[in-house]
């Protein structure tokens, strides 16, 4: 399966990261929209290369 350069680019921050990040954080450290961000977090999610926690308001994403 072949993934296209925003979901190559959440999959590397994530693997630098080395701890969750809430979609916020992703969309900082990218320089993309929140929309384009949630977006490819749940692709990703929908393809289990991620998983996502929820606290409160705030949805933490984290590789699998």
């Amino acid at each position: 399966m072949t993934l296209n350069v925003y979901e190559q680019a959440i999959i590397r921050l994530l693997k630098i990261a080395r701890r969750p990040l809430t979609t916020t954080q992703v969309t900082e450290k990218l320089g993309i929209s929140w929309e384009t961000a949630k977006k490819y977090l749940e692709v990703l999610h929908d393809k289990r290369y991620i998983s996502k926690n929820t606290e409160g308001n705030r949805i933490y994403w984290k590789i699998k």
